[in-house]
């Protein structure tokens, strides 16, 4: 149930909080006033898409608040708790519009995205628009209509297995799109060769620069060589001698003062590491020696890599991995015939198993198109249509191409009148006719919306008389045992409600606001009075009483 709806800065609402109870509830008032404002701000916190246009001239943002009590059965409860949002029986929706920026939304106090919102929203209200019956000329939205009706696991089997079959078009599709171009496999032979040639190993082209690096200065190696092994040996002021001797000065004095122990120390270590520099040093030494071939061939071995890495587009050092990665591709090409093989073996059977989803899907819509057109034109009968004659045709189609709504074209086929045989809604149906089919499809699939609260925006234009006093019974039908809501303007409908609400548009010459006063019987009377004609005549207050008595009675 909806317990409660909090305004704040929406469109010419400054603030309102208004509190629901069980039931039927009409929302009426002037054309214009702005009734169906509350509904569009109930649909913003439900996931529609926000446009910082909703927001009231001159305020930095709108705030809308909703608080929801579920019955303990509901699918919402549900769905809270998979996404860790419960908070015991109720649910608070909280939406912000800022004036420029990105809307926020919260759900139970947490921060949330507003597909979470949507999804929710989808399971708590089910709105029925003012326009809906124009929707119905179009075959998408006939096919919808009855596809509601069904199990949901009987579409999603179709839909699944058509988006695999189509991920698998598409895999072979860029397998033909790589494999259509034979120019492209003989210059991967080309540059797999070029690479091949070149036989650049991992590593190789940093070692090949660092020997580069070496063998054009062995000179300069040579002479820093042996000035640091004079240096470290050699007879005049040799580091090592020098190191030996201070030990051998230091070495008898030690028992008189002990802390020259610690100095001793660091001198023996460093004499071994002056020792060990200089064998090292003598090593590369011994290593080093002119080798101008050598140096040539390291030079155009690197000259070769970087010309390759140019031409490719890639660093040096990756070059090995490249090879590796045209090699696959080369690979790929030379072997499509065979992968093409396996693609269109898994292609047709993936069609094979969509197909016998969708002919289950079609005995499906075929069963469940009789109820429907049946209860469809029982409701129609009570609409006052009682000659009315529905079909919804299903045509299966065995050479359909693969479809994520299967192989079905469905069409609604209508007769409002004796002898006439049902033909295209879209082409026979007036706007009147089309306007009480659309309540008819509803009445007819009103235990599709169990568990959701049900608002109904000025569903009822283009009926008036016997049949406006029967979408009222319809309304009151739908609220029974929960919530259902109906903007209206036909004082029938509303005399039905359990509740009332009157939107005021109020204006001062500066600024427009919006009012929405809960009415209790006289206001009632009031108000059905005038949208009866006249609030102060006589007639139309006697009439709007007696309507009001037949509707708490109904």
């Amino acid at each position: 149930m909806l317990r409660s709806l909090a305004i704040r800065q929406f469109t010419i609402i400054d603030r309102l909080e208004l509190e629901f109870g069980d039931g039927f509830g009409a929302i009426t008032g002037e054309t214009g006033a702005g009734k169906s404002i509350l509904i569009d701000a109930l649909a913003q916190l439900l996931g529609e898409r926000g446009d910082s246009t909703l927001v009231a001239s001159g305020a930095d943002k709108a705030d809308l608040t909703a608080t929801f009590e579920p019955a303990a059965d509901h699918p919402a409860h549900a769905w809270l708790a998979q996404q860790e949002l419960a908070d015991e029986s109720i649910v608070v929706l909280r939406r912000t519009l800022p004036a420029d920026g990105a809307s926020r939304a919260w759900i139970n106090g947490q921060p949330v995205a507003i597909a979470q919102l949507r999804q929710l929203g989808a399971l708590l209200v089910e709105i029925h628009g003012q326009h809906q019956h124009q929707q119905l000329e179009r075959p998408q939205a006939q096919r919808e209509l009855l596809d509601r009706h069904l199990d949901p696991a009987v579409l999603e089997r179709v839909r699944t297995t058509a988006a695999a079959h189509e991920t698998l078009q598409q895999q072979l599709a860029e397998l033909d799109a790589l494999a259509g171009k034979p120019a492209e496999a003989e210059l991967l032979r080309f540059q797999l060769e070029e690479l091949e040639t070149l036989g650049l190993a991992a590593g190789e082209f940093e070692a090949l620069e660092l020997e580069q690096r070496r063998l054009g200065s062995v000179d300069e190696l040579t002479h820093a060589i042996e000035q640091a092994l004079e240096a470290l040996e050699g007879e005049s002021a040799a580091a090592g001698a020098q190191v030996h001797a201070a030990s051998r000065a230091l070495t008898p004095l030690t028992r008189q003062e002990p802390e020259l122990a610690e100095a001793l120390d660091m001198l023996a270590s460093a004499a071994v590491n002056i020792e060990e520099a200089a064998r090292a040093l003598h090593r590369l030494g011994d290593d080093l020696e002119h080798d101008p071939e050598r140096l040539a061939a390291v030079e155009n071995r690197l000259a070769r890599a970087l010309e390759l890495a140019r031409k490719h587009r890639v660093t040096a050092p990756e070059l090995p991995q490249l090879s590796a990665d045209l090699g696959e591709r080369l690979a790929r090409i030379e072997g499509h015939e065979d992968e093409r093989r396996k693609l269109e073996a898994a292609l047709a059977t993936a069609e094979q198993t969509w197909r016998e989803h969708a002919a289950q899907l079609s005995q499906a819509r075929q069963s469940t198109a009789v109820t429907l057109a049946e209860r469809c034109a029982t409701a129609l009968a009570e609409l006052g249509m009682d000659q009315a004659r529905v079909v919804f045709e299903v045509r299966p189609d065995p050479e359909a191409t693969v479809a994520r709504h299967g192989s079905d074209r469905v069409e609604i086929l209508f007769s409002a009148n004796p002898g006439q045989p049902p033909r295209a809604l879209a082409r026979i149906a007036s706007g009147g006719e089309l306007s009480r089919f659309s309540l008819g499809l509803i009445i007819a699939g009103a235990d599709a919306g169990t568990g959701r609260v049900r608002i109904f925006d000025e569903i009822d234009a283009g009926v008036g008389g016997e049949t406006a006093h029967a979408v009222g019974r319809f309304l009151k039908r739908a609220a029974a045992g929960g919530q259902a809501f109906c903007v209206t303007h036909l004082a029938q409908v509303a005399a039905a409600a359990d509740q009332q609400w009157r939107v005021v548009k109020q204006q001062d010459g500066k600024s427009t606001q919006v009012r929405v006063e809960a009415l209790d019987r006289a206001g009632r009377v009031t108000e059905l009075a005038r949208m009866l004609g006249s609030a102060e005549s006589t007639t139309s207050r006697r009439h709007a009483k007696a309507m009001l008595d037949s509707g708490a009675a109904s």
